[in-house]
């Protein structure tokens, strides 16, 4: 396989485009952390719906985390990539490369958990539906 130049530079914006979803899931996040501790404050009777969330939350949160730092990681290692290429240096560009694409499939693996985890917030938000009435915490 050739490695030039423009193959790294290919998953830039993909990199891009992930790093910005992750945000944007972390900032969705980080409302509703801040929504739920508000109800936590306002409601005690409401605990038992909403302590399984804060768990859920927390977890979610660890997760993000790292779903960001290891995109930013396969990032680097992409431009590193794209350096040792334009320095002659191929043999190393290529396993730099190989290492930025194992991290995005780290990254991605990771997004994927964090959606089954978001997931089963959901169902335990609508853990108090019955029917057409839905007690939903406000």
């Amino acid at each position: 396989m050739e490695l030039t130049l423009t193959t790294p530079a290919l998953i830039f914006s993909t990199i891009s485009l992930l790093l910005l979803a992750y945000t944007s899931r972390f900032l969705a996040l980080a409302n509703l952390i801040r929504s739920l501790h508000n109800q936590v404050n306002k409601s005690f009777e409401k605990e038992n719906i909403l302590t399984p969330q804060i768990e859920n939350l927390k977890l979610r949160v660890k997760i993000i985390k790292n779903m960001q730092l290891i995109g930013i990681i396969s990032l680097f290692f992409c431009v590193l990539s794209m350096l040792l290429i334009f320095l002659n240096q191929m043999f190393l560009a290529k396993f730099i490369f190989a290492g930025s694409l194992i991290l995005l499939m780290i990254s991605l693996a990771l997004s994927a958990i964090e959606i089954n985890i978001s997931i089963k917030a959901l169902n335990i938000e609508l853990s108090n539906c019955v029917g057409d009435q839905c007690k939903l915490v406000k």
